[in-house]
């Protein structure tokens, strides 16, 4: 009976400070009563707390007598973020359980800053757990100081855990700008060529670091490359590609060429053209073309990016013959509109008229905004498209397509400044108040590049007002941030901050209390099967969502809108065109797993603003470790995955029963 009362006890605290106006905080709710989920009601409520942002319930959670709430409710503080608590998770890294030190620790990372990092610092070394001593490492890189990454130079480790800690601190302290080459040498002296997490590791450190700290370590990145296997080790080949593009060393460039040449995974053919379209050789040009005859999608989607990129463009009889003989329409469209641009007279009459036929034709949105780019020339009925109701996606390349080619024609003095000015306000001011909210928000982060003064003609209170008013104050959030975002440039005030919705989704109780650990969904997709299996100990309250727009029905028919081959696969979206959302928010919930290959995250416009997009991490990416919400993994189907393309469409999204 003892242990039964403190919980009883926090419940019924929990429920006051939360607002469920249970009966024993005074008086009966006008809502119904949330079930208490079982078996261990004292965990809900370190759950409703944290979803809450109930500091002072976490708080009294941190001095439970049970441990693993006590482990819980540090944890809960990386998703709350709040800095109130960094004298409470200091005197949790005293606490006699190390995963109640680890998870302080981890958490500290995203509640404390540059200003008190010292504070871990003095922690560091009388630690004697290894892996905590490794949090401890790694939020010491989050904070974010100088001071700090210099610290992880000087430490003696000896213990992997606490190898592996100071790796991603160096990491994260590299992604804050904290670092220098001495950092990255430091992380490339760990490499062992025998432990692939740590090797990886130290590898991401060097993929993360900018070009300047990369030359000078060149030949230590070639003599691990001589390490790396050429079949399998691929979570190392993937990273180091990324580094060796970033040298400008001619040796990496001989690597980089063998990779894409002859290596029979795609993915290390991507991340090698990657690496190849960095250098300033005039042999990438060649790389570039014959990669948009390569046999995956991934790649040629790659070629077709960095082939719009060129300074120089090839020959255009060589992109008209490419453009007429290519099977693909997503590498024939882009094609055909280069030619419009470097062809002789007569080509170019030839491409215009194919082109129009093809206008004739439903392509399906993503390939009928291909072909609008390709047009690029004809702006009146680019104009008219963007004017139109058609698909979202179409309309935002119609957009971008007109800006584009007017800026071509600004830069070629085919039309004078003033000209500029007056035609492109009329145009902007049009998208503005278009009361679409992925035209709006594209055309904010247009004119953002324009002075205060443009800003001010364009931006009067009467488009202001009819702007915001056309706009859901949540499901258009990232829309409306953009619009706060010019408006404040307007006015020369330091641009705002990002302030998350009201809480306005919380966790279902009942959900909670019922859902089976690892439910699986099933994504059937036009490339295949991917087969899904939920996190929601972690992530509960964005598992709860996510059933609950599969049992509706929601991503049935929904594209896979965003692709970016080496990265990640994105879809879910309402509109099509990555600006959807729905008329509720989630709260961001970090777990201590990281955004390994084949982990399922939700996207976010900023923190707390969760909604039903999700990706599918097609590599591994720590840096977004911390910053976005892992609720799900890939358990079978990651091939499938890997062959996604923009376009590609969830034909059907259903719970495994």
């Amino acid at each position: 009976m003892r242990a039964l009362i403190p919980v009883l006890l926090r419940t019924a605290v929990a429920a006051c400070v939360g607002g469920l106006l249970l009966a024993a905080c005074g008086g009966p709710s006008n809502k119904p009563e949330a079930p208490v989920p079982t078996p261990d009601s004292a965990a809900w409520w370190v759950i409703d707390a944290q979803d809450r942002r109930d500091t002072r319930t976490l708080l009294s959670f941190l001095n439970d007598t049970t441990a693993h709430l006590r482990a819980r409710a540090a944890l809960a503080f990386a998703s709350v973020g709040d800095s109130a608590a960094v004298p409470a998770l200091l005197r949790a890294l005293g606490d006699t359980d190390p995963a109640v030190r680890a998870n302080a620790a981890f958490a500290f990372g995203f509640c404390g800053d540059s200003t008190n990092v010292h504070r871990l610092v003095e922690r560091y070394s009388p630690e004697e757990n290894p892996a905590v001593r490794g949090r401890i490492a790694e939020a010491i890189g989050r904070c974010g100081r100088k001071a700090g990454a210099d610290l992880l130079l000087r430490r003696s480790l000896s213990a992997r855990a606490d190898t592996l800690g100071v790796l991603r601190g160096l990491f994260f302290a590299t992604t804050t700008g904290s670092t220098g080459t001495g950092h990255v040498r430091h992380a490339l002296s760990l490499y062992a060529a025998n432990d692939p997490e740590l090797d990886e590791a130290a590898l991401q450190v060097a993929a993360r670091s900018s070009a300047d700290l990369l030359k000078p370590v060149a030949k230590r990145l070639l003599d691990i490359a001589m390490t790396v296997p050429d079949s399998g080790g691929i979570e190392l080949r993937l990273p180091l590609l990324i580094a060796l593009g970033k040298t400008a060393d001619n040796d990496a460039f001989i690597r980089l060429e063998e990779s894409l040449v002859n290596d029979p995974d795609p993915r290390i053919r991507t991340m090698a053209l990657r690496g190849i379209a960095r250098f300033e050789e005039p042999r990438k040009n060649e790389f570039i073309l014959n990669a948009l005859k390569d046999t995956s999608g991934m790649v040629r989607d790659l070629a077709v990016e960095e082939l719009l990129r060129l300074k120089e463009l090839p020959d255009a009889q060589t992109l008209w013959a490419m453009a007429q003989e290519h099977f693909d329409h997503a590498v024939k469209l882009p094609l055909y509109g280069l030619v419009m641009r470097t062809a002789d007279a007569g080509t170019r009459s030839m491409c215009r008229m194919l082109l129009a036929s093809m206008a004739k034709q439903d392509l399906g949105p993503y390939l009928n905004a291909a072909l609008v780019k390709a047009r690029w020339y004809d702006s009146d009925t680019v104009r008219l498209i963007m004017r139109g109701g058609g698909a979202p996606v179409v309309r935002q390349a119609a957009m971008e397509t007109w800006l584009a080619h007017f800026d071509e024609a600004l830069k070629y003095k085919e039309i004078t400044k003033a000209m500029r000015d007056l035609t492109h306000a009329t145009f902007m001011r049009e998208a503005i108040t278009s009361g679409d909210p992925g035209i709006v928000a594209s055309a904010c982060e247009r004119i953002l590049k324009e002075d205060p003064a443009y800003l001010r003609d364009l931006l009067d209170a009467k488009t202001e007002s009819t702007t915001r008013a056309a706009l859901h104050p949540i499901r258009d959030l990232e829309t409306i941030q953009l619009v706060d975002a010019a408006i404040a440039k307007r006015d020369g005030l330091p641009a705002p901050k990002h302030a998350a919705p009201p809480f306005n989704h919380p966790v279902d109780p009942a959900w909670y209390a019922g859902h089976q650990p690892g439910q699986r969904y099933r994504i059937t997709t036009s490339r295949g099967e991917i087969l899904l299996a939920l996190e929601p100990d972690v992530a509960p309250g964005s598992c709860a969502a996510f059933d609950s727009l599969v049992t509706a029905g929601f991503y049935n028919g929904k594209y896979f809108h965003r692709v970016v081959p080496d990265f990640v696969a994105q879809g879910g979206c309402p509109r099509g065109d990555g600006f959807g959302g729905m008329p509720w928010t989630l709260r961001t919930e970090v777990g201590l797993e990281g955004f390994t290959t084949g982990a399922v995250g939700l996207a976010s416009a900023g923190k707390d603003t969760e909604s039903c997009q999700f990706f599918i991490m097609l590599a591994d990416a720590p840096h977004l470790d911390g910053r976005y919400t892992r609720f799900a993994h890939v358990v079978r189907g990651m091939e499938v995955a890997w062959r996604l393309r923009v376009g590609d469409v969830m034909e059907r999204v259903q719970r495994v029963e």
